[in-house]
């Protein structure tokens, strides 16, 4: 079986190319063929480290700024390659290019893949609805709200976003290292936020929720992104320089859970976030947007807030008690396993469903 999975948004560090590069590992280990797809040029680190682990990739830019290009130069692509899979991760219906492209291409089995529950471009996505009807034959979703969101009333499988749960184990030498590498006192809370920095995310809501706490509270942002140097501006705005740290993209996130104290979200809307099963299965207490769905309270470890209510947010985080993380680390990842978050059973899942539909 030949497979590509497409990505529809950058190759980089953020929830979707978790998924596919979590899955790409897994599906190599079973001999198959994979490809992954990407519309960016990809960091130089990540291109070495899929060589190593037998994933081919195949950059083709211009999604955003070129789309004819785009759209030509994947058509050709998969009339030349004949794969078998051709599996396309988004948020929205913008989806339809790819799937076009690849039932013209004569691919067998054309998988929309929907990981969010809302879209920037709802203009966009109702236009490009009757195309990607058309194109589409494979319909798969993180949860069920992100499935009901892009494929309304059509049946669809669940695939759950899942990791490696051993890789987040609370770790007390990497939080005692991480904390004062940071320069982070015991005495001092840490708060902390892992996303690509955008609209969605909603970083700057957590500069205006820091500015209302105490001294003895820092945050940490881990990520890039499009906002990060607005969220930047208004961290100087109010003077927090002091308190608020920027990593920018790390690979050892699971080190720098261990060293958090409380993990924020504050998104605007969200699918199945990766951050909240990771810090989960570290055993960490989130508090989170209430724009975000209850179906991502996996652990019954979220706190859900108004987004609109800053003191809310402010108190939730004063209130919010932080358990034994040993003992809830343990409990989280066992209750993640058994609800298919567990990344080595989840590639049955997807292998079962591409042979059941070609």
């Amino acid at each position: 079986m030949k497979i590509l999975l497409i990505n529809t948004v950058n190759l980089e560090a953020n929830g979707i190319s978790t998924f596919i590069i979590n899955i790409a590992k897994q599906l190599v280990n079973k001999n198959l063929d994979v490809t992954i797809l990407a519309p960016n040029e990809v960091d130089s680190n990540l291109m070495k480290s899929l060589k190593n682990d037998g994933i081919h990739l195949k950059e083709i830019s211009g999604r955003s700024s070129n789309l004819i290009n785009y759209f030509i130069k994947l058509k050709r692509y998969l009339s030349y390659e004949k794969f078998d899979v051709v599996h396309v991760n988004g948020n929205s219906t913008t989806m339809a290019i790819e799937l076009l492209a690849a039932k013209l291409a004569g691919v067998k089995l054309r998988i929309a893949h929907s990981h969010n529950t809302t879209t920037e471009h709802l203009f966009v996505n109702k236009l490009l609805r009757p195309i990607f009807e058309y194109s589409v034959n494979g319909r798969l979703a993180c949860n069920d709200a992100a499935g009901k969101w892009l494929f309304k009333r059509k049946k669809f499988s669940i695939i759950r976003n899942g990791i490696d749960l051993d890789k987040y184990k609370y770790s007390l030498e990497q939080r005692k290292k991480i904390r004062e590498k940071l320069g982070i006192k015991s005495n001092q809370k840490l708060l902390g936020h892992i996303g690509y920095f955008n609209y969605q995310k909603n970083q700057i809501f957590l500069v205006h929720v820091l500015k209302m706490l105490p001294n003895d509270y820092k945050l940490i942002f881990i990520g890039e992104g499009d906002d990060l140097e607005n969220v930047k501006a208004e961290v100087d705005k109010y003077n927090l320089k002091d308190r608020i740290i920027f990593t920018g993209n790390i690979t050892n996130v699971s080190d720098y859970l261990s060293a958090i104290d409380l993990f924020l979200l504050p998104s605007r809307f969200e699918g199945q976030p990766f951050v909240l099963i990771e810090s989960s299965a570290s055993g960490l207490k989130n508090i989170v947007s209430d724009r975000v769905s209850v179906e991502t309270n996996l652990c019954k470890n979220n706190i859900y807030v108004n987004l609109t209510n800053i003191d809310a947010w402010v108190n939730a985080i004063k209130e919010a008690t932080v358990s034994d993380r040993y003992e809830c680390c343990l409990k989280y990842s066992s209750i993640l396993k058994n609800r298919g978050y567990d990344n080595y059973k989840n590639v049955y899942k997807v292998l079962n469903f591409y042979r059941k539909m070609l």
